[in-house]
């Protein structure tokens, strides 16, 4: 399995729904052995990776009018490979080009989480087996964002374990940066009401409960790469806490 091999498969699958999607993923994979499925989650991993990234993820996050989670930037950007190379190579070239593509897609928000799982599901139904370790590990912070204050990034010492709860703590240097380094995602969200000549709008919280995604990024993310099913429970257990009837 070549890079050319993986992104014919990925190619293959274009559909006008994320339904049909999915159906013609799992059949292209189904056509390939237990060795190049493993190779092609490789590839797959190693691209996600690469897009760990702060200067793609404000992008997203600007653009989603301040929600991108930990989770949901994992979710969009399997999404991102979903969509095919070019699509993937443009943002990778100019994270602010992803601005052009969001008012033409047909899903809502940029997410595809099931996407990432059908590889999994399609190697278990061929071998009846887990997948082998690859060794590959998730970076540890995202790369990239010389325009974050250093103080930002670090999380040590924090509660928030999450990186998203960085871009609720961004300011005026890091705004005075963005705005000309992202003049197409500034003005898309101009337009929709997001940002303000400043930053983003300020919104008048009426509870003083944190907000979910707060309460999320509170739970370690690294748990979620472990153990999905104790990922959720922890999730659940930190919410109701928080949210419970008394």
């Amino acid at each position: 399995m070549d890079l050319e091999q993986f992104w014919q498969i990925i190619e293959a699958t274009q559909a006008a729904t994320q339904e049909e999607q999915l159906a013609k993923f799992k059949s292209e994979l189904q056509c390939i052995s237990a060795d190049e499925l493993v190779a092609f989650t490789n590839i797959f991993a190693q691209y996600k990776h690469a897009a760990y990234n702060w200067d793609l993820w404000v992008v997203v996050w600007l653009n989603k009018g301040g929600l991108c989670s930990d989770d949901s930037f994992s979710d969009f950007r399997n999404w991102l490979i979903s969509r095919g190379r070019s699509t993937l190579e443009a943002v990778f070239a100019n994270p602010d080009s992803l601005a052009d593509m969001l008012d033409g897609i047909e899903t809502g928000y940029p997410t595809f989480e099931s996407f990432g799982y059908v590889p999994g599901q399609v190697y278990h139904e061929l071998t009846e087996a887990e997948f082998p370790d690859s060794g590959l590990r998730h970076p540890k912070e995202p790369s990239g964002g010389d325009w974050l204050r250093p103080e930002l990034k670090d999380r040590t010492g924090s509660k928030l374990l999450n990186f998203c709860v960085v871009f609720q703590e961004m300011g005026e240097p890091e705004y005075t940066a963005l705005k000309p380094r992202l003049p197409r995602t500034w003005a898309r969200c101009m337009k929709l009401g997001y940002l303000d000549e400043t930053g983003p709008k300020k919104v008048e919280r009426t509870d003083d409960r944190p907000t979910i995604d707060e309460i999320i990024a509170t739970v370690d993310p690294s748990l979620k790469e472990k153990d999905m099913m104790a990922y959720l429970k922890a999730v659940a257990e930190a919410i109701n806490k928080v949210y419970k009837k008394p």
